[in-house]
């Protein structure tokens, strides 16, 4: 929050104030508020339903909500959704669905060790690759066949907690080294919910080191990521030799370098946040 903050707020391009608006709910310090004009936005950073999906932020009648990790439903399978969490349930699936509509994903961050490189990504030495891909990380069940395909392939899966004290088995300079020497930046599927999806912040890091992306999801952004442009899904039928000759991987990399560029870098979050604004109340505030 403080960092995608600190970048509208040292853009220069608001006249800031502050307020001590807030709603009282389960993870509401994991969210805030901003006023944007005459309009009032639920910024929310936190990665399972709460603290957007509670009956607070519904009656709090925001005009725009921002959730990061918001998922991409039809209307079908969010009424699912709502059924079995029991979420809003003494509204009309008309007004859930409403509200569901308010509701749009934005950008999203860099591990805190990839910061060192912010501002300094076109001058990064470029390294010889070492290996295919790998990853490090939690093993969660979700995780699974994904993990067992990739050791299948060769490629080295290496299990980490590092909320543990000898949970982190690699020091940041040698994660931050196996990166810049892979060949494609695998990113495997975070933790999600009913209503929202599993973002890694790999996605950000390996497109900060203009590598091709490998997700084994789909992510849902504001501009959106486009599969087979800006990265190469990844299922249990990938063919990890075969890549090279159904992808331009130099060029996918290149795509998601400059989607970084335009929506996720210090200024790229500026930009995209005043093209969500401008989307979304141009009746109202024309020219801004």
């Amino acid at each position: 929050m403080k960092e995608l903050l600190s970048y509208l707020v040292e853009s220069n391009l608001f006249n800031i104030t502050y307020h001590q608006d807030d709603v009282s709910v389960t993870k509401g310090m994991r969210a805030t508020i901003l006023y944007y004009n005459d309009k009032k936005i639920y910024l929310d950073f936190w990665e399972y339903s709460l603290p957007t999906y509670s009956t607070d932020v519904y009656d709090a009648n925001f005009d725009l909500i921002i959730k990061l990790q918001q998922t991409d439903m039809d209307k079908d399978r969010f009424e699912r959704a709502c059924q079995r969490k029991n979420v809003f349930l003494e509204k009309t699936s008309e007004e859930r669905w409403a509200f569901y509509n308010k509701i749009i994903p934005w950008t999203f961050f860099p591990s805190r060790m990839m910061k060192q490189f912010i501002g300094q990504e076109d001058s990064l030495e470029k390294l010889p690759n070492e290996r295919p891909a790998f990853f490090c990380g939690k093993a969660w069940k979700g995780r699974g066949n994904m993990l067992r395909k990739i050791e299948d392939a060769g490629i080295e899966s290496i299990r980490s907690s590092q909320e543990l004290r000898r949970g982190k088995p690699l020091t940041d300079d040698e994660y931050i080294h196996k990166m810049r020497t892979s060949k494609y930046g695998l990113v495997l599927a975070g933790r999600a919910s009913h209503f929202t999806e599993p973002k890694n912040r790999r996605e950000i890091d390996y497109m900060i080191l203009k590598k091709p992306l490998l997700i084994n999801y789909r992510p849902f952004y504001y501009d959106t990521l486009i599969e087979g442009k800006h990265y190469i899904h990844l299922n249990n039928e990938t063919d990890f030799e075969n890549l090279e000759n159904m992808y331009n991987i130099e060029e996918i990399a290149e795509n998601g370098y400059q989607w970084y560029k335009n929506n996720a870098s210090p200024e790229g979050c500026v930009k995209s946040f005043m093209k969500i604004v401008n989307d979304k109340f141009h009746t109202q505030i024309q020219g801004e």
